[in-house]
């Protein structure tokens, strides 16, 4: 049992060595039609006529960066998502959709100021306490949308 186990342990050891090692960055040359092949298959996914939202290698091997419009305050909202979900229907932290301008502003704002609203105002203190007023603004905006 004792030499199985050494066996096994030393070709696990010798199987790390060289090419096969996953530690050492191997580089790979993508022809142009591999690269062709990649995009193809992306784009084969995508409703939008191969509008790829961030980025996508083309044929050239070139890297390419999409322009995406975002609202002001759809940047920000990315944090806030985790606690409140993608499009504000609730989960660690209350729904937001649905609410109206008046109630979101005046909980960002009392959380800004240290103000406690919930169970949970430990959590926003320290989230609304950089916000000025046109980020409160963007955010209940972008709020809004849902």
């Amino acid at each position: 049992m004792k030499v199985n186990m050494v066996f096994i342990v030393f070709a696990m050891a010798l199987s790390a060595c060289g090419e096969n090692d996953m530690f050492i960055a191997k580089t790979v040359n993508d022809n142009d039609k591999q690269l062709a092949d990649i995009e193809s298959r992306i784009c084969r996914h995508d409703a939008n006529d191969c509008y790829l939202p961030f980025h996508a290698l083309n044929v050239a091997g070139e890297t390419q960066v999409a322009s995406v419009d975002l609202l002001p305050g759809e940047a920000a909202y990315a944090a806030c998502g985790a606690c409140h979900g993608a499009q504000g229907g609730g989960g660690i932290g209350p729904m937001l959709a649905g609410q109206s301008a008046d109630y979101l502003t005046g909980r960002l704002v009392s959380y800004r100021n240290g103000e406690t609203v919930g169970a949970k105002s430990g959590l926003m203190w320290g989230q609304a306490a950089g916000l000025s007023d046109q980020d409160i603004s963007d955010l209940v905006d972008y709020v809004l949308t849902f």
